[in-house]
């Protein structure tokens, strides 16, 4: 046998033993390729339960409001003069007809005093003019001529008397500042000995028989709004404090912004609250017969509201439909049944027919 005839050989037998190695190795990295690559055995998921209930849902709509008085006055003396006497404070309650504040009165009680000798004087003219006509003292009826009475009255000057006493009381009158309802004091700038006249403001009253909160809900929300609709208010500087109310007025005209102007009374206001001051409202209707669940138990899945629910330990979908929600709760009108055990914790990431573990409360 030659040489060449031996390496040939070799070879064949060498590439016959790489051929029958082959099969061996890729079979053994398949294998291991099909055990790294095994689906894990699924695992139960933890979740709470809560079962949807039937009853009356609270739908409550938000607003931004201002604190309004239901009166706000700006209070000046009907005449000019100057100030003798201030007798209230910025912030100080008043009552009706209370004394706030006098003018300096020397010049009305002189005008009065003058008034009143001019009276005298007529009354002397009346009786001598009422003697003429053969009639008793002052007594104008005694006159016997209907037509000489008031002909008496007139020439003696006694109408035009007491028209001007009327007149320098009223000037007397118009010396003092009263309040014309119960409220508090605002914005008192004038000062004792200071002359006021009857164009400047003395301070401004603000009543507090029934505050009012004025805001803005858009002309979609308006068939919600009625008169009588119960509210919170809740002012933004008095952290944690809520004041309930009622809508007491609507107005009935819509602005370019498509807002409706509302007012609504606040029951029990007390001293905290202050004209101006910002509040949120929150509307709050009623609306029975619903199927309420948890607002953190809806999800959503390919665009559409999906509710899970704990049957037999496995987790199942529902698509529903939301037909009113709030800051805590939605409304379900379709989809769910009450008393389902809907699933409001651990379910994000959940699938439908996905086992489950219902956390004991």
């Amino acid at each position: 046998m030659t040489q060449t005839t031996l390496f040939v050989l070799i070879t064949l037998a060498l590439c016959r033993l790489l051929s029958a190695c082959g099969p061996a190795t890729s079979t053994a990295s398949l294998a291991d390729s099909m055990v790294m690559n095994r689906p894990a055995a699924a695992q139960n998921v933890v979740v709470r339960c809560q079962p949807a209930r039937s009853g009356t849902f609270w739908l409550r709509s938000l607003s931004n409001g201002v604190v309004r008085a239901p009166a706000q006055s700006r209070l000046s003396f009907r005449i000019g003069g100057t100030i003798r006497e201030i007798a209230v404070r910025t912030g100080q309650p008043v009552a009706a007809g209370q004394v706030m504040a006098r003018l300096d009165d020397r010049d009305q009680l002189i005008n009065l005093r003058v008034a009143q000798d001019q009276l005298t004087e007529a009354k002397v003219q009346l009786r001598a003019l009422i003697a003429e006509y053969n009639g008793e003292d002052i007594d104008t009826m005694s006159v016997k001529q209907p037509n000489a009475r008031a002909f008496i009255l007139t020439k003696s000057g006694y109408y035009k008397a007491q028209t001007a006493l009327m007149q320098a009381r009223q000037q007397l009158d118009y010396t003092i500042l009263r309040a014309p309802y119960a409220g508090v004091v605002a914005n008192l700038t004038a000062r004792p000995y200071n002359f006021i006249t009857s164009f400047e403001p003395f301070c401004t009253l603000l009543s507090r028989a029934g505050l009012l909160v004025e805001f803005s809900v858009l002309e979609t929300e308006l068939p919600a709004v009625r008169v009588g609709l119960p509210v919170q208010v809740k002012p933004v500087a008095l952290s944690g404090r809520s004041y309930g109310g009622q809508v007491a007025e609507i107005n009935p005209l819509v602005n370019a912004q498509g807002l409706v102007l509302v007012k609504s009374r606040i029951n029990h206001p007390d001293a905290a609250l202050f004209e101006g001051m910002n509040a949120r409202v929150v509307i709050e209707r009623r609306v029975p017969g619903q199927v309420i669940i948890p607002k953190e138990a809806v999800v959503e899945r390919s665009g559409r509201k999906v509710v899970f629910t704990a049957e037999n330990g496995l987790a199942k979908w529902h698509y529903v439909t939301v037909a009113h929600e709030n800051d805590t709760e939605v409304a379900i009108s379709e989809g769910l049944r009450a008393g389902e055990p809907v699933i409001v914790s651990g379910q994000l990431n959940l699938g439908h027919g996905a086992p489950v573990t219902v956390e004991q409360p």
